[in-house]
């Protein structure tokens, strides 16, 4: 009993080192003829890690709900596939093209990596392993924040979050700016907004993570991922009401909302394709330079439902390759996705991203985990449309861990009663059975 205890530890301080390793080294990449992340092959060694887990203890029912749940959230990329796959042979598209598709949603960044990396924590972990994901990106953003303090001291920092906190990020320090992790601040955004839902007010290890949450957000201080928070927080506490007396009602809610989104994020191709963004530059608001950037790729695409698309992975390759206007993004998800996949294209992936993975999640009457789905849905949606946060694969695994955790356990006990017609109880085990 004790050395299993001890196996259990050492387990659970490997997979939370492993992936505060996966969360730490954001930039550099592991030559090996291919260039991979380090983040990607992190979440692979944690995937492989999980599979010998499985084979020296196998659950059945944990195995299933878990692959069934990374397959479904990582539809979007065989919709991305299927469509390129048409446009390439359809336009006949240079190998060099087809490529740097292929490599940059297969090898750099991968849906299904990020899915399998979140569902290894819950399988060995259960529903906890949401927190020890949290705990591990916690560990990575405070090594590298008490790095910059150690340089500057940590007065001159909390003077500077101080100023960064009060102008709403008007006024940045040189030594706060240091600690604007991009990718970092949108993980604990979603984690926020999923803490704030369902707080465990009980426990104070929960309150712990959630003010070091906090601390390392507004070190970053994202401003859309602020609005982003408080326009999912606002929405889910409204349908969480909703569904305690009318849960079918708040189902009805979420796919209203989710087809306005869909219509929405439609309508904002169009509006950018009208040049909207220059008009907002004339009127003195400014676009960050996006306008600009809007322009230089226009000749890429049509609003039509005759526009094919280019293919995954075509305008980073316009970007990095051709054009030189000084960046290789265009801080724009969701007309990356529609230049790259065409106008149904673009489409099928919005529905497979919104539709699909809310409907899974909550299906059998399970409103909450449907809530849960389309709030960190919604917050995703919102930190895109000016930013390129669907390629960063942290943001990905997090998004994937709080949409595939929440109602885990309860979909493995479902899954255990439909393969051995009864549940496990865990009780037993923690008394020698």
């Amino acid at each position: 009993m004790v050395e299993r205890h001890m196996a259990k530890k050492v387990q659970t301080v490997y997979f939370v080192a492993l992936a505060a390793l996966m969360y730490y080294f954001l930039q550099p990449v592991i030559d090996l003829g291919i260039y991979v992340t380090y983040r990607h092959a992190f979440a692979l060694l944690i995937a492989v890690s999980g599979f010998v887990c499985f084979l020296f203890k196998p659950n059945l029912a944990r195995f299933s709900v878990s692959i069934k749940s990374a397959l479904v959230y990582s539809l979007p990329l065989l919709v991305m596939l299927t469509s390129s796959l048409w446009i390439w042979l359809n336009n006949r598209s240079d190998f060099a093209v087809i490529a740097r598709g292929l490599s940059g949603h297969f090898i750099t960044t991968n849906i299904f990596s990020c899915a399998l990396a979140a569902v290894v924590f819950l399988y060995i972990f259960g529903e906890k392993g949401i927190w020890y994901n949290l705990l591990s990106i916690i560990i990575a953003n405070l090594l590298m924040i008490l790095t910059i303090i150690q340089q500057h001291g940590a007065s001159r920092y909390l003077a500077e979050l101080g100023t960064l906190v009060k102008t709403f990020a008007g006024e940045t320090g040189e030594i706060i700016v240091q600690a604007e992790i991009h990718e970092l601040a949108f993980c604990l955004g979603a984690y926020l907004i999923y803490m704030l839902l369902f707080p465990r007010k009980k426990q104070p290890m929960f309150w712990i993570l959630l003010v070091a949450s906090a601390f390392c957000f507004v070190s970053a201080f994202k401003r859309i991922a602020i609005l982003a928070i408080v326009v999912a927080l606002l929405l889910g506490w409204m349908l969480c009401k909703i569904a305690k007396k009318y849960p079918k009602s708040a189902s009805r809610l979420i796919s209203i909302f989710l087809t306005c989104i869909v219509v929405l994020l439609i309508a904002y191709i169009a509006a950018i394709k009208m040049d909207v963004f220059t008009t907002l530059e004339k009127a003195g608001i400014s676009t960050n330079g996006r306008a600009e950037i809007y322009r230089q790729v226009d000749k890429f695409y049509e609003f039509s439902p005759q526009f094919i698309g280019n293919g995954m992975g075509f305008l980073t390759y316009q970007l990095s390759t051709y054009m030189h206007i000084g960046v290789t993004a265009v801080h724009n998800d969701f007309l990356q996705f529609y230049i790259d996949l065409g106008f149904f294209g673009y489409i099928a992936w919005l529905i497979a991203m919104t539709f699909v993975r809310t409907q899974y999640f909550g299906r059998r009457g399970k409103t909450e985990n449907a809530i849960v789905a389309f709030v960190i849905t919604l917050y995703l949606l919102i930190v895109s449309a000016t930013d390129n946060t669907m390629n960063y694969p942290l943001v990905t695994t997090v998004v994937a861990m709080l949409m595939i955790g929440h109602g885990y356990d309860d979909r493995v006990r479902a899954e255990e009663e439909r393969l051995c017609g009864y549940a496990y109880d865990p009780a037993l085990e923690k008394k020698g059975y």
